[in-house]
Formats: C-alpha cells, structure tokens, sequence
C-alpha cells in the first residue's frame, strides 16, 4: 500500500493553508501566522507572517481532515516537513515522497507526550495538516524547532481480512485477528517437515502484492519445528523461550510496578525482505498487504548456511501479519564514460611507455636506496669517531 497524497495536490494551482482553526495545544496564538502550501509536484512551502515565538511547546491543526478519528492502537501514515520557525524554509520533508513514514502510536505516546497529545488530544482526524513547535532547551543547543505534519492514512497494526480455513498439511496454527498467533503443537518429527519452503494464507488482506525485494512492515512470531520453542517475535507480550523465562518475566515485571515503570509497547518490526533468509522471500512473494501468512522453511532456505548459527540445522515456522510493504527506492547508479578503442599500434606505444615508466621508477628507488646506504655509512662513520674521541678522553 503506497502513501496517499492529499486530493488537492493534483489541483493546478497551489493549495492554501492557514492555521485557522485555532484547535491545538500551548499557545496557538502563536503559530497563527503560518500559510502551509503544495506545489503541483507536492512539495510544501511554507510562509510565516510572524516569526515563530512560544515559552512553551505549541501545535495547531493548520487544516482539518475529512477522515476517520485517530484510533491511538494504529500505524499512521505521514508526510513530515521540518522548518526554520523564524524564516519558513522548509529543511527537510517527505511529502513528495512515494515510501510512507510510519508512527505506531503507542510507541510515540513513551517517546514524546506532546507529539502523542499534538495527534490525539486537539481533534486531529486523518487528513489533517498540523504545525508543532519545540523551544530551544540546553540538550537541543537552545535551537528552536518547527514541524509541519499530514496524517495521511491510519492503518492497524495486524493482518486484517477475512479468515481462511488451514489446510491440514502445514502445523495448526491456533488464529484470531488482532491477536498473537499460536502454534497448537510442535510437529517434533523431521520426517514430517518440507523439503522446500511452504506457505498458506490464514488471514486473507486485500492490499497490494508484495515484492520479494519489498520493504515490509510485520509482526511475526517463529517456532522451532523441533520443538515448538519461539525462538523470536515482534509481538507484545512474546518472547523468545517464554517457557524457561516466566520466572524471570515475572519478577521484572514485578519490579518494574513496583517501581512504577510501564513495559514500552513492542512496535512492529520493520525490513527489506532480500535482507532476510531465503525462505521469507519466496513464501510472501505474490502475497498481499493484509494477509496473515504461514511459513515453513527448511535449514536450507533458512539458516543453514550460517554456520554455528543456534537455528542452522532447524526446520523454522512463521507467522507473518503483513501490515505494509512497499518497493525499496532504486539506487541511482553512476554511468561509467565510454572508454576509447586504441588501435594495436597506440596500445603497443602505452605498453612501452608503461614499462619505460616502470623502469625509471625502479631507477629511482635504486639511487635512493644508493643514497640512504651513504648516507648511514656516514652517520655510522660520524658515530665511531665521536666514540673514540671519547675514549681518548
């Protein structure tokens, strides 16, 4: 699923926006000076009337969207701007970019009390366009900042669609949407397991197809065949060996209420899939945005390359909630200039002057080597004299 841009964008003429809804936090006042508009291209521009000035940290909603209300358990999708606050100079931005930006709610809410407050507590709906501005403080340098948000799309952060029945012939995999995968019980015989990756779709998205180059946003648990031990998860709430660590679980989850510290979500996890074992790539091509995916990878296709690897001689199971994907950017390669063809005759004249080249170098380097033995004759000869004198003495 690619980022939406706002509808207005396509328009001929640039979009005009104001902070004039007054909706935010701090003192809007303000930030009531700053016109927010998009070039045909969709890159933003921003102009400021007044300079920027607040004791406090401040937002506004510039522009107010037409979709739903933010839900504060989803992914957003959005398209950011930073700015100098006293000139309008738009630093950096993606807004005229393809890939989306994501911010998992929960997430934020432990980074940044004011982001998460800027988002959920002024009214802000998706397709809102928001300014948010940061004072100085000593750890930033006293350097203001100035931050210009659209809330572009929000989407959960599971596999969402309509469930399918399992086949029979891959690990029974206990499912419910929202909820963290289970497997109902370890295969444990080797016979029993593919010789090649298999994959079957237990929940069914609606979302685009994913590419085996594709950067993918999931959340996924894995099991050992062997033994039905998860061995690694992006899912809140399971960990790795949870069987031999609820004893230690329980004691730091203890200390932590004692103390009263919350355990910090666990985001979704987020990465190339060329990046990752074979098997990953070849069980979600051709799957799609939304789909709960199960997945059963040989050592071959998994880790059996990688030797003295804890896993290489495990048979893995997956599941994947695929939550977004979308193509990696291309890299823009250099051109090498043409090389000129040399006729036998030029090529003959640079091997010789190649090796005359070579030789006078070695020339070179001999007379140096000539002149360094000299030079340590005499410094040997200087060094025998001063000791004689001195024995005469």
């Amino acid at each position: 699923m690619r980022k939406k841009h706002h509808a207005a964008l396509a328009a001929p003429a640039v979009l005009l926006l104001a902070a004039c809804s007054g909706d935010g936090l701090g003192d809007t006042s303000a930030l009531s000076g700053i016109d927010l508009h998009f070039t045909d291209d969709g890159v933003p521009e921003v102009l400021i009337s007044n300079p920027v000035e607040a004791d406090e940290e401040s937002s506004v909603i510039l522009s107010q969207g037409d979709g739903e209300e933010l839900d504060p358990e989803q992914i957003l999708h959005v398209s950011s701007a930073t700015v100098d606050p006293s000139s309008g100079a738009v630093q950096q931005e993606n807004f005229s970019e393809d890939l989306p930006s994501l911010l998992f709610l929960p997430m934020i809410e432990q980074q940044s009390e004011f982001i998460y407050d800027s988002l959920m507590e002024t009214g802000a709906t998706v397709g809102s366009d928001l300014a948010l501005y940061e004072p100085g403080t000593p750890e930033t340098g006293g350097v203001d900042s100035l931050i210009i948000l659209r809330i572009d799309d929000q989407v959960p952060a599971y596999a969402t669609g309509e469930e399918q029945e399992q086949s029979g012939d891959l690990p029974e995999i206990t499912s419910v949407e929202g909820e963290a995968p289970e497997l109902a019980e370890a295969p444990g015989d080797d016979e029993d397991a593919p010789e090649e990756t298999a994959s079957e779709v237990l929940i069914a998205g609606d979302g685009e197809e994913i590419g085996a180059t594709d950067q993918v946003v999931v959340r996924y648990t894995g099991w050992k065949w062997s033994d039905g031990e998860v061995f690694d998860s992006a899912w809140p709430g399971v960990t790795a060996g949870a069987a031999e660590d609820d004893e230690a679980d329980d004691a730091d989850d203890s200390e932590d209420e004692a103390e009263g510290e919350e355990t910090p979500p666990a985001p979704p996890a987020s990465f190339p899939l060329d990046n990752l074992v074979a098997g990953w790539a070849e069980g979600l091509e051709d799957k799609h945005v939304g789909d709960r995916v199960l997945l059963v990878i040989p050592p071959e296709e998994g880790y059996g390359e990688s030797e003295g690897h804890e896993l290489q001689d495990e048979t893995l199971i997956f599941v994947v909630d695929v939550i977004e994907a979308a193509p990696m950017p291309e890299q823009t390669q250099q051109e090498m200039p043409e090389q000129p063809e040399l006729s036998e005759e030029e090529l003959e004249e640079l091997q010789e002057m190649l090796e005359e080249q070579g030789a006078a170098e070695s020339g070179a380097d001999d007379a140096d080597a000539e002149g360094d033995a000299e030079d340590e004759a005499e410094d040997d000869a200087e060094d025998d004299a001063e000791d004689d004198a001195g024995d005469d003495e």
